[in-house]
């Protein structure tokens, strides 16, 4: 059986890889903890943050309790810290790898810019930067996304699956959502 402190460490990656950012500093941690306020509405202290990516140390590491795994689960884009385990458990083949895929750091991007998302079999989605991460729907094509979603995204990367997060889909409540799973997304800033 695989040990917990690898699911931990690739819960880890998913939610760095669904925020666009990596936790290195103090301000990553904040950012972070900010960021699971805006799209699930919950707290999450940047010490707790800290304390299970280990930047306070090895000795300072402590066991999550399920409350707060759910919330990270939720960040990467699932329902939940059962759904995850039992997920990344069967997907034992997943590895850190640096991408070398032609990436789109959203916030480098001007307000108002438009980027066509592109995904298998013959989805075609067009975004409009609102500005700080968040873009809007404005054309969709086969796609279960619908004109006037909003939605927050920090990073694209080509041929990788796309998370979006705090999505408010006709007004539902914000939720996680994932374009190409299977191929990946291709995008293109118009």
């Amino acid at each position: 059986m695989e040990q917990i402190d690898e699911i931990y460490k690739r819960l880890q990656t998913a939610v760095e890889k669904a925020v666009g950012r990596e936790m290195r500093t103090p301000r990553d941690f904040d950012y972070l903890s900010a960021r699971i306020y805006d799209v699930i509405g919950e707290n999450l202290s940047a010490m707790t943050l800290k304390r299970f990516w280990g930047y306070l140390g090895e000795k300072n590491m402590r066991q999550l309790r399920l409350s707060t795994l759910n919330l990270l689960a939720r960040m990467a884009g699932y329902t939940d810290w059962v759904t995850y385990y039992k997920e990344s458990s069967a997907q034992g083949d997943i590895e850190s790898d640096f991408l070398r895929n032609n990436s789109l750091v959203t916030n480098s991007l001007q307000k108002g810019c438009m980027v066509q998302l592109m995904w298998h079999p013959d989805r075609v989605v067009t975004i409009r930067h609102d500005g700080y991460e968040v873009f809007t729907v404005v054309e969709s094509v086969n796609s279960k996304l619908s004109v006037g979603d909003t939605f927050r995204c920090g990073l694209i990367v080509e041929g990788e699956a796309l998370y979006l997060s705090g999505l408010i889909h006709e007004g539902s409540e914000p939720m996680s959502y994932v374009c190409g799973r299977e191929g990946g997304v291709k995008f293109r800033v118009l």
